[in-house]
């Protein structure tokens, strides 16, 4: 049974902080059903850094992101929409065409978010973000895009969208061409199992699922075991090594950077907490709430 979740965001001071308690409430959302389901995730990214400097959100970012191994994020895109509070949209390109990204994503049902590369085809409600994570050789890991078109992965290449700019549409069309040829090489027996083993050999150490094409990958101790870690007011799991991690992933992590560079990475020019959401699957705040904060 979904749990029922207090939903604090009216007593944020701003759009920012507002959305934050937000996200802090899918955040708390998506633990409960790990828990309940024995499934292993950690805090990435800015999530993490923002726990280990700030104790919670950095102050100007405006995501989560967590990490998941692949047999359980799996397993959790199977029950994820059944689990999740009535007002929480679990988004998949199956549960909202249009959406394409190649992780899946939990967004609020009330709130939007005006992204200035848009508009989308998609929900573009507050949310934060589930990555699959794999455990791969440095090899498969350099080359990716292209070690992701074999077994076990097998995944397509990724075709030009209408929703993306002309210059990503050339971009995916020449090297979607690169990626059928190689797979059209790949399938003379002898060449593929020459070119897998090539692909195995070297220590393992876990990545971004292909083709997420983020440059980093961590060695089994430092995501393993898994310690608790506080943001905001909740603990949260978080690897083994929160500062191998974050040495990797930010080098100086607990300098904060410049104050001219405190701003979100996203193209955000707009965030309504309380909406309204234009799509399909949007709520409305007021006809819930009645702007209440605090209700549930």
């Amino acid at each position: 049974m979904p749990e029922e979740l207090p939903d604090n965001r009216l007593q944020g001071d701003t759009p920012l902080r507002q959305a934050q308690f937000v996200m802090l409430r899918l955040l708390k959302a998506f633990h409960g059903i790990c828990e309940r389901n024995g499934l292993r995730y950690w805090l990435d990214a800015g999530t993490l850094l923002g726990a280990v400097r700030h104790g919670g959100f950095i102050p100007w970012d405006d995501d989560v992101d967590v990490l998941m191994p692949k047999e359980d994020y799996d397993r959790f895109v199977g029950i994820a929409a059944a689990e999740l509070p009535f007002d929480m949209f679990f988004q998949t390109p199956r549960t909202d065409p249009g959406f394409s990204c190649p992780w899946v994503k939990i967004r609020d049902r009330y709130s939007h978010l005006v992204e200035e590369t848009g508009p989308y085809p998609y929900s573009q409600a507050i949310f934060i973000d589930v990555f699959p994570a794999v455990k791969e050789t440095e090899r498969q890991h350099a080359f990716r895009n292209f070690y992701s078109l074999l077994p076990p992965l097998s995944k397509r290449p990724e075709l030009p969208e209408r929703s993306l700019p002309l210059k990503s549409n050339l971009k995916r069309a020449l090297f979607g061409a690169a990626q059928y040829a190689f797979i059209g090489v790949t399938k003379i027996k002898p060449i593929g199992r020459a070119v897998a083993a090539w692909f195995e050999k070297g220590d393992r150490a876990w990545a971004y699922e292909p083709p997420i094409r983020w440059r980093n990958r961590f060695p089994d101790e430092v995501v393993f075991p898994l310690k608790d870690i506080r943001f905001e007011d909740a603990e949260f799991h978080g690897p083994a090594d929160p500062h191998r991690y974050l040495s990797d992933y930010f080098g100086d992590y607990m300098k904060p950077p410049p104050e001219e560079q405190r701003k979100s990475e996203h193209a955000v020019g707009a965030i309504y907490p309380t909406g309204p959401n234009p799509h399909w699957s949007g709520l409305a705040w007021d006809e819930r709430h009645n702007g209440k904060a605090g209700s549930k």
